[in-house]
């Protein structure tokens, strides 16, 4: 019996493991998944949960793995892996967690996701979450300056939780660009979301770094000698890949300069054709995203199968189009879709289709094969 581990089961763990699960066949395959987390942690919800207590998104984003496995195909292990082994170039090897298990595999696929900071670094168990996030909404509440270190779509979301927190309070943006985002999305788009932010009182600097050293500061002096007195500052500077676990088994050679996994097409590692990394790792010339983390999983999967099957990986991630459904609080929002010269939508599209669930019963049913909210 060949044994497939998938390591993380996050946003693109989650799904693969899902789809694996739906095509192996348990008399001829074993599928494991280790994770850190006994759930799933919708870490888009995570920012409202953060700021307020309203609607419950602190529940709502702890999601269970109680239907992950198709017809209970396969094994969920809580734990975290300490190192990898490779047995040669024909595949196989072993990963060993922190409390000495060791587990064998044929085919190993990494999803570990990413390293967050702030509030939306969520820790691991349920109550630990729940405690993390209560913490959170009284700094948020108490409150009455706060500072977002970082300009890309976390801080716009924060501010505009915030916003809806309290309209009365100040919030400023510090961004090293010259626009928000980042050049992904066309100027018309970027502008139209500074727009927004400005039109409900939010404050932004552009074109300028807060110090490291200053992130614990009660006074904030900017690389361009702005100086600011938060009461509470928020970094927003985005995640870094979870990735040290390949530098001790493989080297740097396998991961670029910003720390992410080099893969082929097929999502296969160039030197090691049994190990496959996607997700947030992946080296790919795209926006991650938790919406494209399906495509990432189906091509994981028919390339899992044709391995196991003794066959080569032929199945290709030809990427997906760019969209972004940026909320600015439960009511409001800018919508940018990459089709042809590109569509953008306003608050009454955005509130719809993400701003007030935040996707919520989309990742239940299509990650985890839960119902709906």
């Amino acid at each position: 019996m060949k044994t497939v581990v998938v390591v993380g089961g996050g946003g693109a763990g989650a799904p693969t493991v899902r789809q694996l699960s739906a095509t192996l066949d348990p008399s001829r395959h074993k599928l494991v998944l280790i994770t850190s987390r006994p759930h799933f942690t919708h870490l888009i919800g995570c920012i409202r949960a953060s700021v307020t207590s309203e609607g419950r998104f602190d529940e709502q984003v702890i999601m269970p793995y109680d239907a992950l496995l198709t017809n209970r195909k396969g094994s969920i292990i809580i734990g975290e892996v300490k190192a990898i082994e490779e047995y040669g170039s024909r595949g196989g090897g072993i990963v060993t967690l922190t409390n000495g298990e060791v587990i064998h595999w044929d085919v190993l696929v990494l999803a570990p996701g990413s390293r967050w900071e702030g509030p939306i670094a969520v820790p691991a168990t349920h109550k630990e979450a729940k405690m993390w996030f209560a913490r959170w909404q009284m700094k948020f509440r108490r409150a009455r300056d706060v500072l977002l270190v970082g300009g890309g779509a976390v801080a716009c979301e924060f501010a505009g939780e915030i916003k809806d927190l309290d309209p009365d309070k100040k919030v400023t943006i510090v961004h090293s660009h010259e626009r928000l985002l980042n050049k992904t999305y066309p100027n018309k788009f970027r502008n139209d979301v500074q727009q927004r932010l400005l039109s409900r009182g939010v404050t932004l600097i552009l074109g300028d770094v807060v110090p490291e050293t200053a992130l614990t500061s009660k006074r904030v002096v900017t690389r361009n000698g702005i100086t600011l007195t938060p009461d509470l500052i928020v970094p927003c500077r985005g995640p870094h890949p979870n990735t040290g676990l390949l530098i001790s088994a493989f080297g740097h050679k396998v991961l670029t300069p910003s720390g992410h996994v080099r893969i082929l097409r097929t999502f296969q590692l160039p030197e090691h054709r049994h190990i496959f990394a996607c997700g947030d790792i992946a080296d790919l010339k795209e926006q991650r995203q938790i919406e494209k983390y399906p495509h990432h999983a189906t091509v994981v999967a028919k390339n899992v199968l044709s391995l196991l099957n003794g066959e080569p990986a032929l199945e290709i991630y030809k990427g997906r189009h760019e969209i972004i459904l940026l909320s600015l609080g439960k009511n409001g929002g800018a919508s940018y879709f990459g089709y042809g010269w590109g569509m953008t939508f306003g608050d009454r599209i955005t509130s719809y289709l993400k701003s007030q669930e935040l996707l919520v019963s989309a990742i239940r049913e299509k990650c985890l094969g839960l119902s709906p909210t």
